[in-house]
C-alpha cells in the first residue's frame, strides 16, 4: 500500500468522455496494440471495406451512442458494431450467426473488429436495444447522403424487382 503510484495511471471517464473514446476507438485502426497492418496488406487496395470506413469517418453517431449506457460493464463499440453490420448486409450476410463466424475468420472482419470477436448475445442486443430503428433510418440516410456525395452511387434508382416466377411458367404459376 506503500507504493500505489499505478494506481494514479489509471484514467477516470465520465459518460461524455466514455462516448468520444468510442470515436477515437473506431477510426484510429492504425495504431492498435497488436498491428493489423498485416491484414490489410492482404485486402485488395479496392476492397469496399476501406470505402466503408472512409464514408462513416464522416457520420453523425450520437443518436447510436445516446442509446449506450455507461454503466455496468464497458461493452463492444456500437461504431465498430455498426460497421460489422452494415459491412456484412453489404455482403449479402443478414444472419447473425454467420456474422460471427465471419468475426472469427474472415479477415475484413477481423480488421473491422480489430480482433474482437463480439459472440451472438452482443448482436442482438445491439440490433434490439442500440440500433433503434429511428437510429438506423438516420444513419443509413447520412450513410446514402455520402455516398451520393462521393460519386459512388446516384439516387436514380434505389429499389430491386423482387417478383419470383417459374421457369415455363403461365398464369397459373405465380411463385
Amino acid at each position: 500500500m506503500a507504493n500505489d503510484n499505478h494506481l494514479l495511471s489509471v484514467p477516470c471517464y465520465n459518460g461524455t468522455m466514455l462516448k468520444q473514446d468510442y470515436y477515437n476507438e473506431f477510426f484510429e485502426l492504425g495504431q492498435q496494440k497488436i498491428n493489423f497492418s498485416f491484414f490489410e496488406l492482404c485486402l485488395p487496395d479496392d476492397d469496399p471495406v476501406y470505402t466503408l470506413k472512409k464514408v462513416m469517418e464522416d457520420l453523425d453517431f450520437s443518436g447510436l451512442l445516446a442509446n449506450c449506457s455507461d454503466k455496468g460493464r464497458t461493452g463492444f463499440n456500437p461504431i465498430m458494431m455498426y460497421a460489422v453490420v452494415t459491412y456484412a448486409n453489404m455482403r449479402g450476410v443478414r444472419a447473425v450467426d454467420r456474422i460471427v463466424e465471419l468475426c472469427k475468420r474472415d479477415l475484413v472482419f477481423i480488421w473491422l473488429t480489430k480482433g474482437q470477436k463480439p459472440k451472438r448475445e452482443a448482436f442482438y442486443e445491439f440490433k434490439n436495444k442500440k440500433l433503434t430503428a429511428d437510429v438506423l433510418d438516420e444513419l443509413n440516410y447520412q450513410f446514402l447522403r455520402r455516398l451520393q456525395k462521393e460519386g459512388l452511387i446516384t439516387l436514380k434508382s434505389l429499389f430491386i424487382d423482387g417478383t419470383k416466377i417459374e421457369a415455363n411458367a403461365n398464369r397459373y404459376t405465380f411463385v
